[in-house]
């Protein structure tokens, strides 16, 4: 990337912003020296680690640290560090404990961090080493080693009793020892005045200012001072092979150390652009190659993370077309839209998210070249005009396809007809090799050069009641406004008419049809944008009823299959209860009044069935033609079986052993998996009556036939307790049952059930004892 481009555009801007939203320094020192990742695999991997720390919602709770690294080389070069410098280096054995420690506990959710972590070489035996020997302001403790233990006890025990005797010295003899004892030379000594020097014996090691107080360390104490001396040696000798031992230990991990410092550092950056991602609510682009640079909603990063109200910016090189000249007002927003693309394909090639919305693609261009603001130096004696010239000559050189181009106010500072003419050419050379190019001008003549010429386009920044609007709009020139502006800041109206009296006619005309085009156009957007969010919800709505229609639709498959095994389990029952009646009619070889009850209980069964059988688990096919090998039930038997014949006025049908020839309409077509079952000839069951019978959802009519064949089956069976379950409903069925039953003989008393087992949904019969 180009240094110069990198800084009018104001990335360094950006790494600012990454190094104060570091946790460490080694992530500051990354930041602040941030260069662009060298191909999409690694940008791709690096957005992965930024996403999965956005995701995570929490971050390593590992102190600030220091960078080391020149402490590790000192250790490795043989030098000893003091110990507030081995203590940075178990700090740093710390974090890099607290950063493994963190990815690994959650590498399930974060493999791509992970992946990164695991190279970080933890050092327990030299972390917990340090931590042992040093405190927390890089002094040696006292159990760092047993000699050292020993000595300083000692010489605490010496210091006790010198200040002890000293102090009882002084006590005795005021009229010689002016105060306390106090430490000169690393002697304990007494202060003694001048005049009386020869009565106190001992060393002078000092004299105050005035001259007239002298320190003398007694004689007395001059064996137990001098052993203190020897222990003071001792301790430092003790300390300093300590630091030796220590600072050994940290060279033989100075390898493993400096590894573990770059991915420290890596990890740090990484929190630190998840950190701006959050603030700067980014997202994440597609990574495309050019020329797909479509950006959406983008803002400046700089002047979001200041607050600035800023427009968001819609971006996109037109199709077969690689120049846009962007024209407009001065102060409409021509230059923040063009470092705004620039400074976000910076962001993306280092691998950063960008403050745009969803849709936002970027290429990863190689070079980003700008030339934005006043070159003149007066240090190389060049203008403005020819500085901006230097600059073109060295992009025309270098710019290629995967380049980006951002041109600010092109061929200006030199006579408008030159300027134009060369700013063309320049443009024509950049198309010429698909270079994409983004230039503001305020030429007229060069905004209708491209808008005839093919792979350029113009845009404007739109202007509308005499403001800026800072949108882009594509496709169109842009007015420059001057005279507008002129008036908004009080220029004087006089001088004003005169200025436009100098313009052309034509110009003018032409300036106006610009401006309401763009208003048009202002007008034309906003409508577009209004039919787009109306299509969105119209999306949601749709989505949200395309949901609520299929879950309908698998509700009611499983109320079906719900049905369809009830149906098939009362079925069941049925079978088994008229089996049962059968058998016992064979065994009691029963007269024509018993066989006809029988016929009426089957019949009831039957009815019962039918009522309860949906209608959606058949197909009715009416007036169809029937097909041989059709399974089909008789709606007036009751009966299922096979089609053998099927012909225009009949359709001939096989239960079983029997043939019968039935009308198409008598018949429904069966699903194959309701074929009727073979059945045997013979019934192994004994016959069990049911003292249960079931009439809800019958008519009254035929609830009545059903209650007397049960009575009358009841009475045979010589059963003494019935259930009859009506329900509650209308009330229609139980007023008909306790009347009818009321009138029978037979009946002893009526009741109804308990709550727990049907209330006054059921009625139970209690039976006289027929031989009563």
């Amino acid at each position: 990337m180009d240094n110069h481009s990198s800084e009018v555009l104001g990335f360094s801007g950006i790494r600012e912003c990454l190094a104060q939203r570091c946790p460490g320094e080694l992530g500051q020192e990354r930041a602040s020296g941030l260069a662009p990742l060298p191909d999409r695999e690694a940008v791709l991997a690096e957005l992965d680690r930024v996403d999965e720390l956005l995701g995570l919602g929490e971050e390593p709770g590992v102190p600030s640290i220091a960078n080391v690294g020149s402490l590790l080389e000192r250790s490795a070069r043989g030098s000893v560090l003091t110990g507030q410098e081995l203590l940075a280096v178990g700090k740093l054995c710390a974090a890099i404990r607290g950063y493994r420690n963190f990815f690994a506990s959650r590498q399930d959710r974060v493999p791509k961090l992970w992946s990164v972590a695991q190279g970080l070489a933890a050092q327990p035996v030299l972390e917990k080493e340090l931590e042992r020997c040093l405190d927390e302001g890089g002094d040696v403790l006292d159990d760092a080693t047993p000699e050292l233990s020993r000595a300083r006890r000692e010489m605490r025990r010496l210091r006790r009793q010198l200040v002890t005797r000293l102090e009882k010295m002084a006590s005795e003899n005021p009229d010689f020892f002016g105060d306390r004892p106090t430490v000169r030379k690393d002697r304990f000594v007494l202060p003694v005045r001048i005049e009386a020097r020869e009565q106190v014996q001992g060393v002078v090691h000092e004299s105050s200012g005035s001259g007239q107080t002298l320190f003398v360390e007694p004689m007395e104490t001059l064996a137990e001072q001098n052993r203190l001396a020897e222990l003071r040696s001792l301790e430092t000798e003790e300390t300093a092979r300590v630091l030796r031992t220590l600072t050994a230990s940290v060279a033989r991990a100075e390898r493993q150390l400096r590894v573990s410092i770059e991915l420290v550092a890596s990890l740090e950056l990484t929190i630190a652009k998840k950190r701006l991602a959050l603030e700067l609510r980014c997202t994440r682009p597609e990574v495309v190659e050019p020329p797909q640079l479509r950006v959406v909603d983008a803002r400046h990063p700089l002047l979001a993370l200041r607050g600035a109200a800023v427009v968001p910016l819609t971006f996109e090189f037109p199709e077969r077309e690689s120049v846009v000249l962007v024209s407009g007002p001065n102060a409409g927003g021509k230059t923040v839209a063009m470092m705004t693309l620039g400074l976000l394909s910076l962001m993306v090639r280092h691998g950063l998210h960008v403050p745009a919305a969803e849709g936002t693609r970027l290429p990863l261009y190689d070079k980003v070249l700008a030339d934005i603001g006043d070159e003149q130096s007066l240090d190389t004696d060049l203008s403005s005009f020819t500085a901006h010239l230097v600059r073109l000559k060295a992009y025309l050189e270098d710019a290629d396809r995967r380049s980006l181009v951002l041109l600010d106010e092109i061929g200006s500072s030199t006579a408008p007809e030159e300027g134009a003419a060369l700013a063309m050419a320049v443009l024509e050379s950049f198309r010429d090799r698909s270079v994409h190019v983004v230039a503001t001008s305020h030429f007229g003549a060069l905004k209708v050069l491209v808008q005839d010429e093919p792979g350029m386009t113009n845009a404007a920044m739109g202007f509308r009641n005499g403001k800026p609007t800072f949108r882009l709009v594509m496709g169109i020139p842009g007015e420059s406004s001057a005279f507008d502006i002129a008036a908004r800041v009080g220029f004087p109206a006089q001088t004003l008419d005169r200025a436009r009296a100098r313009m052309v006619p034509g110009w003018l005309d032409l300036s106006d049809r610009l401006r309401s085009l763009g208003e048009e156009l202002e007008k034309a957007r906003d409508l577009r944008k209004s039919a787009d969010e109306n299509e969105r919800r119209a999306r949601r709505v749709r989505d949200v009823y395309e949901e609520k229609l299929a879950a309908l639709r698998r509700h009611e498959s499983e109320q079906q299959e719900r049905i369809r095994l009830e149906r098939e389990e009362l079925l069941t029952s049925k079978r088994r209860e008229i089996e049962n009646l059968v058998r016992g009619i064979r065994e009691s070889q029963a007269g024509r009044e018993h066989i006809v009850r029988a016929k009426r209980f089957i019949e009831q069964e039957l009815e019962e069935v039918a009522s309860a059988a949906p209608e959606t688990q058949r197909q009715v096919t009416d007036g169809r033609r029937f097909a041989a090998g059709d399974f089909v039930e008789s709606s007036s038997l009751k009966r299922r079986g096979e089609v053998v014949e099927a012909e225009q006025d009949g359709v001939t049908v096989a239960f079983g052993s029997i043939k019968m020839q039935l009308a198409p309409d008598d018949l429904v077509l069966l699903r194959r998996e309701e074929k009727p079952a073979d059945k045997p000839a013979a019934f192994d069951e004994p016959y069990v009556f049911n003292p249960r019978l079931r009439i809800l959802g019958m008519r009254v009519d035929q609830a009545s036939e059903a209650l007397d064949g049960f009575m009358r089956e009841a009475a045979s069976a010589g059963a003494r307790e019935l259930a009859i379950l009506h329900g509650k409903g209308t009330g229609a069925l139980q007023s008909m049952v306790w009347e009818q039953l009321k009138r029978d003989r037979r009946v002893e008393r009526l009741a109804f059930a308990d709550t727990r087992l049907g209330g006054s949904g059921v009625t139970l019969v209690y039976l006289r004892n027929p031989d009563d």
